[in-house]
């Protein structure tokens, strides 16, 4: 990859990202390529939850590291989110901006504004006024069978046949770090004031972009989400899995409205009804989630 441009710490590479992974190849498979054009697979760092030697294979020329799986996934999300803000702590040691991200997630730049993230957050220039960490547009991609026919390709992009989508506040995460933070629990908020919403960095959240594979992941998830439970009652574990299901097969009847991608009046809202909890040291944005679907422009078909 280039060197870092001169306005950022010569000694750390320009930026790195790190996911941890339960299984999960194929989105494991579309974010090691994804992030490793963006940085080089060389400064990608996988930690593959249990140990798996097909996360090896699909990450060969990434960092793998295994870590031990708890079959009864006792606070599972706590220690996850725990390991997340520490070892990317280290990594700023190393890099100057260091991305954080479930598996299916991954950051965008919008390509009328940057060819890359690089490129993108190379521009942000000036050490006092360049955020502790940036927050993408979150939004989630809805697959709708009838409205988006052509099936996924694994030589092609995602966003070649997936466009449509719900913005959703909780997934504007504060993801992308240029100084070590602690995390909550999803990674939907950290430590860091103020919060800032990137103008033009995005979230695409996997959850619901196609009808076949979010069917068949989402069933398993109920199913750990049990297996979480142990001798609890399931409706206290887990409870952002609990009804993705349902709230996936009602939105994929949905259709767009318009091609937008901006949506300034919802990025008003979130930052206008943002909470601060915790005397202040933590912040939420509002808003919630769109309740109506929307399309990415044509411009962004090849970038994912």
């Amino acid at each position: 990859m280039t060197d870092a441009p001169a306005s950022l710490d010569p000694t750390k590479k320009p930026a790195g990202a790190m996911t941890m992974v339960y299984k999960d190849y194929y989105f494991l498979q579309r974010w090691v390529e994804y992030y490793g054009r963006q940085f080089g697979r060389e400064h990608l760092y996988i930690l593959s939850h249990g140990g798996d030697s097909e996360h090896d294979r699909i990450c060969q020329g990434a960092n793998v590291i295994h870590l031990p799986r708890d079959p009864t996934m006792w606070r599972m999300e706590r220690r996850r989110w725990g390991i997340n803000t520490q070892f990317s702590a280290g990594m700023l040691r190393y890099y100057n901006w260091f991305i954080v991200s479930d598996v299916d997630e991954v950051v965008i730049v919008d390509p009328a504004v940057a060819p890359d993230l690089v490129t993108y957050l190379g521009r942000y220039t000036h050490a006092k006024k360049t955020p502790a960490s940036l927050c993408p547009f979150g939004i989630e991609l809805v697959h709708n069978p009838e409205a988006e026919p052509e099936p996924l390709a694994d030589d092609q992009p995602i966003l070649s046949r997936r466009r449509v989508f719900r913005a959703n506040a909780n997934y504007a995460k504060p993801c992308v770090l240029r100084k070590e933070t602690g995390f909550t629990i999803g990674g939907h908020a950290n430590s860091h004031q103020p919060r800032v919403l990137d103008p033009h960095l995005y979230l695409i959240h996997l959850r619901f972009f196609d009808f076949d594979r979010v069917t068949e992941r989402l069933a398993g998830r109920k199913d750990m989400r049990a297996i979480m439970a142990g001798d609890r009652n399931a409706d206290e574990v887990g409870r952002a899995w609990g009804k993705d299901l349902e709230t996936f097969l009602a939105l994929s009847k949905g259709v767009a409205v318009r091609e937008d991608a901006e949506l300034p009046d919802f990025r008003k809202k979130m930052v206008e009804e943002q909470q601060h909890l915790h005397d202040g040291k933590i912040t939420f944005f509002g808003g919630g989630r769109t309740k109506s679907l929307f399309r990415l422009p044509e411009r962004f078909a090849h970038v994912f």
